[in-house]
């Protein structure tokens, strides 16, 4: 009987002692702050990355549905895109809503790459954006549509993103179907 209860007396004072030991004053690293930047540094965050690049028609494949190819200077949102438009509704006589979805192919350089699996991952976006013509009935106009999307497939998959695509159309040739997309990936670090 002596015995049980020398061990709880043991259990009892060797517990007093270590929980004043883990308080957040007492730490078991002597100087280091639970609150400071260091410790919060361990635990996982997302880290932005900053891309920009252009995005060119390659084909019409069918009703509302156009690829593109899509250069950046990161190859994680490089690749062939499918642009599906889900809405066109007019604003005002200068105006339209735009809204859709799409898919980026992650390496694929052509439509035959996408069909044949050769991709290294796929990004799924949807996007709503604007169309504003200079005047009624003119053919310059200025498209800006903001994108987010979830890499679905291989090297992206569970990667998020957001995109800013612009299009200024003057009306010439020179100036042409291209948008210019900025955005950045987050990712778990």
């Amino acid at each position: 009987m002596k015995t049980k209860i020398f061990l709880f007396v043991c259990l009892f004072t060797g517990v007093a002692v270590l929980l004043p030991a883990c308080s957040e004053k007492n730490a078991l690293v002597p100087d280091l702050n639970q609150n400071d930047e260091f410790a919060n540094s361990l635990k996982s965050k997302k880290i932005p990355t900053q891309f920009t690049g252009v995005c060119t028609p390659i084909d019409n494949l069918g009703y509302d549905i156009i690829s593109w190819y899509d250069a950046t200077d990161d190859p994680r949102v490089t690749g062939v895109s499918y642009w599906v438009f889900t809405g066109i509704e007019p604003i005002d006589e200068v105006t339209i809503e735009l809204t859709g979805t799409t898919e980026i192919f992650v390496g694929a350089v052509t439509v035959d790459d996408v069909i044949n699996g050769r991709y290294a991952g796929k990004w799924e976006m949807t996007w709503k954006g604007y169309q504003n013509y200079t005047y009624p009935g003119s053919v310059t106009f200025k498209i800006v549509a903001h994108g987010t999307g979830t890499g679905t497939e291989g090297e992206v998959l569970g990667l998020t993103a957001r995109w800013k695509y612009t299009m200024d159309f003057d009306g010439t040739p020179e100036s042409g179907a291209i948008y210019y997309s900025k955005g950045k990936i987050t990712e778990e670090l």
